[in-house]
């Protein structure tokens, strides 16, 4: 062949280089598509609903809310009912550092508006607490971090020193992955329930649904026995409804994912933190007040 042909072949094959490559054989891995920084759609306000059973009936709370601080709320439900609610975005669960570097935590907070009152008022016992988070529009298609759900409950320091209760158990966690200590800051039965959000039977559930044409919509629903609600070191081993004091704040969280993005490998921690040393005071609810 003459260079001159040469030539025209060289010039031809860098034309479809550049123009689209070489095709793929079948069974070669495409490299996925990165959709960058994972946030929320500020815009798209998600409704926020609080459900459990009273004695005259389903009581229900609900409230179309922007994101914002973890810090308070608004109140949500009638004049009767004592709750606020906030909802935000960000962090790192309260395992310090051990946020996926691509993930993003979606969070509700419910607090007492008046802490003398009950959370859920005329609640039958043995019923169950329902938190939804609907509607909450991401930037890109997503999936649930699974095992990163989560429930953080915060007592009044009066209430713990009436019971003899040190201030640094003022943190509990309801865990829904059984065999997680968040990072070895937890201990088992003292400030953390690991497993009690996994659906098994007498336990709560966390339930993470993805819809939109986008695959990007989220909607989320935690339903825990009320039950879990006490404080696993209160001496009145009593769950019935005003035998315990009750939280006077709680969150729910979970981690979602870019869908290309892997899991998080987490290696589990042993337990290693002595009763006074598992307290969390560095989470984002800390600057939550008792008033």
């Amino acid at each position: 062949m003459s260079r001159e042909w040469i030539g025209v072949w060289f010039v031809l094959v860098l034309g479809l280089l550049v123009m689209g490559g070489i095709a793929q054989e079948p069974g070669d891995e495409v490299a996925p598509v990165r959709g960058g920084i994972l946030v929320v759609e500020e815009s798209v306000r998600p409704v926020v609903v609080v459900r459990w059973v009273g004695k005259d009936g389903i009581r229900e709370a609900l409230e179309v809310l922007p994101y914002t601080a973890p810090v308070g709320g608004e109140a949500i439900g009638g004049e009767d009912e004592n709750v606020l609610a906030y909802v935000t975005v960000g962090g790192t669960r309260v395992e310090t550092g051990a946020g996926h570097p691509n993930g993003l935590v979606l969070r509700v907070g419910l607090t007492k508006q008046e802490n003398a009152r009950p959370f859920f008022e005329d609640i039958v016992p043995g019923s169950f607490v329902e938190i939804d988070l609907l509607g909450a529009e991401l930037s890109q298609p997503v999936k649930e971090h699974t095992g990163t759900g989560l429930m953080h409950l915060k007592y009044a320091l009066g209430d713990l020193e009436a019971c003899s209760i040190p201030g640094t158990a003022r943190n509990q966690y309801l865990l829904s992955d059984p065999e997680d200590t968040l990072g070895g800051r937890v201990i088992r039965d003292v400030n953390a329930t690991p497993g009690a959000l996994s659906g098994v039977e007498g336990m709560g559930s966390i339930d993470v649904k993805v819809r939109g044409e986008d695959s990007d919509i989220v909607d989320v629903r935690v339903r825990v026995p009320y039950g879990l609600l006490r404080h696993l070191q209160d001496p009145w081993a009593s769950d019935l409804p005003n035998t315990f004091f009750e939280p006077i704040h709680l969150h729910m969280e979970v981690e979602m994912l870019p869908e290309w993005a892997p899991p998080y490998d987490r290696v589990w921690t042993p337990e290693v933190n002595t009763p006074e040393e598992g307290e969390s005071g560095d989470d984002a609810d800390s600057s939550e007040d008792d008033s």
